[in-house]
């Protein structure tokens, strides 16, 4: 038996993408949508769902390069199979992805809750009057200006959570999400950051739970107002009438006739404008026009006639 594999946009070869996006067909609909939500103050979160094979990844591709080219820094996290992401796993993604300097306080405790030898760091303030000496009589050997100061760690990564603290796994969960909301907020204060959450079908209940009263409820109660999350997969986002005006949803549609006639034109681009739209009528029927089939019947297309 066969075992289908999922590959996470995180991971494409540059190749694969730059193909992908080289043969995006039109979801104009779509992207306006997200453009409208990068400007917007009202509509915080974009949903983009729909069945397997529909097109979701390579829309995903195409908002990922929007962002790039318009220089708005983000954030990935993809679920697959083998790779069910909890919720702390989660935060050290965007964590990792935005900076880790914004989130040492996040970082410090995760390090508390997952190695017993870990020592919080304790962050002072000095208000001092007068001159001040800093490293005065200090001698380093084998290090560099920089060195002293303003260092930056990551978390030791460690993903099993210490059992001698009399702390519960809520109470752990709670305290870590409040201090990377904290990190969040200063890593988003001069600029746009948007979050993409893909394949959330495969997160687990918890996650999800988690997901949607505690960190997205940020966004809703004006704590984070320069973030945007994009949420994408064969999951629908609640229908719940309390986030509807937060939420601008996608639910992606089987290309139509002119859809296909238009992804053959950049596939086959010396195919007459007449010949395009007999193949697409071919292709349409048995694909119904899911994309990925659309591209695998096209692939079949080009392939006979090169052959031919």
């Amino acid at each position: 038996m066969s075992v289908p594999i999922t590959v996470a946009t995180a991971t494409l070869s540059r190749r694969v993408v730059e193909r992908r996006l080289a043969e995006f067909v039109d979801r104009d609909s779509e992207m306006r949508q997200f453009q409208a939500v990068l400007q917007s103050d009202d509509k915080l979160i974009m949903a983009v769902h729909g069945g397997s094979g529909i097109g979701k990844t390579s829309l995903l591709l195409r908002m990922i390069h929007e962002c790039a080219l318009g220089g708005i820094r983000k954030a990935e996290v993809v679920w697959t199979d083998t790779n069910p992401h909890d919720y702390m796993a989660v935060l050290r993604k965007i964590r990792d992805d935005l900076g880790v300097e914004h989130f040492q306080a996040f970082t410090d405790l995760i390090n508390y809750f997952t190695d017993a030898e870990y020592r919080p760091k304790l962050e002072v303030t000095l208000n001092v009057h007068g001159q001040i000496a800093v490293g005065a009589g200090m001698q380093v050997t084998q290090s560099s200006v920089g060195d002293v100061s303003g260092v930056v760690i990551r978390d030791n990564m460690i993903v099993v959570q210490r059992q001698d603290l009399a702390i519960s796994v809520e109470e752990r969960r709670d305290q870590l999400t409040t201090r990377f909301i904290a990190g969040l907020g200063a890593a988003s204060k001069a600029s746009l950051v948007v979050i993409f959450l893909d394949a959330i079908e495969k997160m687990s209940e918890i996650t999800y739970k988690w997901l949607w009263e505690r960190l997205l409820e940020e966004l809703r109660s004006g704590s984070l107002p320069n973030v945007r999350f994009l949420l994408c997969g064969q999951r629908p986002p609640p229908d719940d009438r309390d986030w509807a005006m937060f939420i601008a949803r996608a639910e992606l549609q089987p290309l139509g006739l002119q859809d296909v006639a238009m992804y053959i034109g950049k596939r086959a681009p010396n195919v007459s404008d007449a010949m395009r739209v007999e193949l697409a009528k071919m292709i349409l029927g048995p694909t119904r026009g899911r994309p990925t089939e659309v591209a695998a019947a096209v692939d079949a297309y080009l392939a006979m006639s090169s052959s031919s």
